[in-house]
């Protein structure tokens, strides 16, 4: 039985705090996010927090603070050093937001000897592409071991309009500053993460690009022939991680009011029965079964499913609403596993809830 050992809030100063992520480097825990005025803002900037004990928190630096909106950030921990990779989003257009406004994309990479002291931020891959996922895989060949990095970017051309197609690429780096194309993993592509499995298969949990589906894909060595398996409907901010030999996912859970006959809207994953756990929708058809438009957004969550070969089962829910989710996660040595995330159910907002606060939060859940 799935459940949250503890929850606390690590991190709160009044600005929206958003998209964390989490690693473990040179015996202390690391977790960076955004810190800007709202949701989407030009004053975003990549912040990073340290605790040796996960219960105090204090603030590190700031390794991405540019004249755009930095964003995003993501953590990547080898023995000699940390990385943060980070979105910085300028647009040189009159329109701020929407399908009308022009954005250009650049992803910024910073690393850390100490976890104190940064280099200075420097362009990776290239304009137009969001590198959002990243990792480190031991690759094998005969008698050697090499560890690389890998990573999910996701865009378009150097100044792409909101709402365009994305291509989700694979890129492939030696050192984590210089980062080679591997493969187009799909066409219709989002925020993305991977794991790979013990006989080096990848799998890519992918946020749909047309925001319509969740999907996974799937490859072996040297990752460049795709499967993609359509499993349920959107998840924000997929992140896969294994435990106990079993594959969960991670991501914002959109709750939704009842909708057309048999009232199909309801929380992903679910079946629409509104919080019933382990009723998975069937979403290995192509989403057969849910040919009704699902009902409004009501509320959000920062949610855990289980991964099954044709769909996804809700677990639980971890304390959260409004504009939530982005988790990082960590292994505990118990076997637990520790999250980080960021949410607004303990803050007061309106209507338009993203331009409000939001605070981070630390769990240690057992699944």
């Amino acid at each position: 039985m799935a459940k949250i050992e503890w929850i606390r809030r690590i991190y709160e100063d009044g600005w929206h705090n958003a998209f964390t992520d989490f690693q473990f480097f040179k015996g202390r825990y690391y977790i960076c996010f955004r810190n800007g005025l709202s949701h989407v803002s030009p004053d975003g900037k990549a912040v990073v927090i340290a605790s040796d004990n996960l219960v105090d928190w204090r603030r590190m630096g700031v390794p991405v603070n540019t004249t755009g909106d930095d964003r995003d950030p993501h953590l990547v921990a080898t023995d000699d050093r940390l990385f943060m990779y980070a979105g910085s989003v300028t647009r040189p257009g009159p329109e701020p937001t929407g399908n009308d406004s022009v954005r250009v994309i650049r992803t910024l990479c910073v690393y850390s000897e100490d976890g104190e002291n940064w280099s200075e931020p420097v362009k990776v891959y290239r304009d137009g592409f969001w590198l959002w996922g990243v990792g480190r895989v031991s690759d094998r060949t005969g008698d050697r071991t090499d560890d690389r990095f890998y990573g999910l970017a996701y865009g378009n051309e150097p100044e792409a309009r909101d709402g365009q197609p994305t291509e989700l690429h694979l890129l492939r780096s030696g050192d984590g500053l210089d980062w080679e194309f591997v493969s187009v993993v799909t066409k219709n592509g989002s925020e993305a993460t991977f794991r790979v499995t013990e006989d080096g298969t990848m799998r890519v949990a992918i946020r749909g690009g047309d925001e319509n589906r969740f999907t996974l894909a799937i490859a072996n060595p040297p990752y460049t022939d795709w499967r993609i398996l359509d499993l349920d409907d959107s998840i924000p901010a997929p992140r896969l991680v294994a435990v106990g030999g079993r594959e969960y996912v991670i991501g914002r859970q959109h709750v939704r009011e009842p909708s057309g006959p048999g009232k199909p809207g309801g929380p992903v994953g679910q079946g629409g029965q509104g919080g019933q756990g382990g009723q998975g929708r069937q979403g290995g058809q192509g989403g057969q079964g849910d040919a009704e438009e699902p009902g409004r957004i009501v509320e959000r969550r920062t949610s855990i499913w289980r991964v099954e070969a044709d769909g996804v089962v809700h677990v639980l829910d971890l304390p959260s609403g409004g504009d939530t989710s982005y988790a990082g996660a960590v292994q505990h040595e118990d076997g637990a596993v520790l999250l980080s995330y960021y949410s607004q159910h303990e803050v007061e907002t309106g209507e338009m809830h993203f331009l409000y606060p939001a605070n981070i939060y630390l769990a240690k859940v057992r699944l």
